[in-house]
């Protein structure tokens, strides 16, 4: 009796780490990239799932900085902004989700350079 139990907590276990397993392999891969180097005042950014369709964020830390975003960034390729009184530098990053608004991808903070008027960087 003792070794039927035995094999039939074998048996369950290894379905349950198969079952926990399982998600991780059938997993869709997700690109995502930004871009704040170019220019003052812009990052550039894109993304893409092979789960299919997603939506992806900018978002900012602004702290420091008077960042005004006059338009709103979602889904766009270009997210502009400025800094009239204080200018300055401030991290960003790309935040990729699912149609159930579940995170796929981020990528790495980046530096962006806010300011008054656009400037081409070096």
């Amino acid at each position: 009796m003792k070794r039927i139990l035995r094999t039939a907590v074998v048996v369950k276990l290894s379905a349950l780490l198969l079952a926990l397993a399982a998600p991780g392999i059938a997993s869709a891969a997700t690109d995502a990239y930004i871009d704040c180097s170019l220019q003052s005042n812009a990052c550039f950014g894109d993304a893409a799932s092979d789960s299919g369709p997603v939506t992806f964020m900018y978002q900012f830390d602004s702290n420091g900085v008077d960042a005004i975003f006059p338009a709103d960034c979602t889904n766009q390729n270009i997210c502009t902004f400025y800094c009239l009184r204080y200018p300055g530098t401030m991290p960003a990053r790309l935040l990729v989700y699912d149609a159930s608004f579940n995170v796929l991808a981020t990528t790495e903070w980046v530096t962006a350079v806010c300011t008054q008027q656009d400037i081409l960087l070096p």
